[in-house]
């Protein structure tokens, strides 16, 4: 029964039997076949049949959160024994874009990383990252704080990330004769629906500035190459900008320059053990989070 549960777990993830069976690379008959095997076992259907999209019966339900439960477990006993035998491990690693940037420019946190354990590093957006922690998918997730996660939701680490207000240098005196007016012309944001959006409108407002948005992104380097291209102003991770505003390519952007504080959180699942590099991978990250607060109040200060 195990493995035709694995399978319906599979199955209720992808969202369509064909997705499934070319995921678990079996045909897609003997997929139905196992559901209808496990339907029979269980004694009780699990599926709404002939309905679209994919409807769970309550049984299914319960079946699938069981599933999971499975694989969790599954997963941390083999973490453990593989920590026994000092064998090699793999851990699954989410982070959003500009923690991904920071963790990739320090070898002392990638190097204790790999030095138990094969990496798989996943970068995708806060809400993808959030819901690959809750199926059970990722190890720990680096995500851009939410109000509230599920109970199954575990927050292991928090630091705050600086993020710069910038535009192209020649553009600079025109921006800032704008925000003097209360506007913020021709805005380069975050996804709408995202997190990060609604953080920087906010502080924004709170510093009297309202920003017209020109351009929507999910990628912070599109973003950075639309300001590039002088095509509007954008708030981003420092971190992402710093080599651009030393070089002289962009500007901060206000008097004195408006700044967002965004905060990161290192997440996992409550019942998934964690192992000890990753710990200290997360505590590592924050650290140079923190560091990066400090070089960019010091680029604050002399460039005023």
């Amino acid at each position: 029964m195990e493995d035709r549960l694995k399978k319906f777990v599979q199955l209720v993830d992808a969202g369509s039997f064909t997705r499934a069976a070319h995921t678990l690379h079996i045909s897609q008959p003997a997929l139905s076949v196992a559901v209808g095997k496990l339907e029979r076992e269980l004694g009780a259907a699990l599926l709404v049949h002939g309905v679209r999209p994919m409807t769970l019966t309550p049984a299914g339900k319960l079946a699938y959160a069981s599933g999971r439960e499975l694989s969790v477990h599954t997963s941390n006993l083999s973490r453990q024994l593989a920590e026994l035998a000092t064998r090699e491990t793999t851990v699954s690693v989410g982070m959003i874009d500009s923690v991904a940037g920071t963790f990739l420019g320090s070898s002392k946190g990638i190097t204790a990383l790999e030095r138990n354990a094969a990496v798989s590093l996943v970068v995708d957006n806060s809400r993808n990252l959030v819901n690959a922690i809750e199926r059970g998918d990722l190890d720990i997730a680096f995500v851009t704080s939410q109000s509230q996660y599920a109970d199954i939701v575990e927050v292991i680490a928090s630091e705050a990330e600086p993020l710069v207000t910038v535009c192209h240098k020649r553009q600079q005196v025109a921006v800032n004769r704008a925000v003097q007016t209360g506007c913020l012309p021709s805005f380069i944001s975050y996804d709408e629906a995202s997190t990060s959006h609604k953080l920087i409108v906010s502080a924004l407002w709170r510093r009297g500035v309202t920003a017209k948005t020109a351009f929507y992104s999910t990628s912070p380097e599109v973003m950075l190459r639309l300001v590039l291209l002088k095509k509007g102003v954008s708030v981003l991770p420092y971190s992402q900008v710093r080599d651009r505003l030393m070089a002289g390519d962009v500007a901060l952007v206000g008097k004195p320059p408006l700044l967002v504080s965004r905060r990161i959180n290192v997440i996992k699942r409550r019942d998934m053990l964690v192992p000890t590099s990753l710990m200290r991978t997360a505590h590592h990250v924050t650290h140079v989070l923190r560091d990066v607060h400090t070089h960019v109040d010091a680029y604050v200060a002399a460039s005023q």
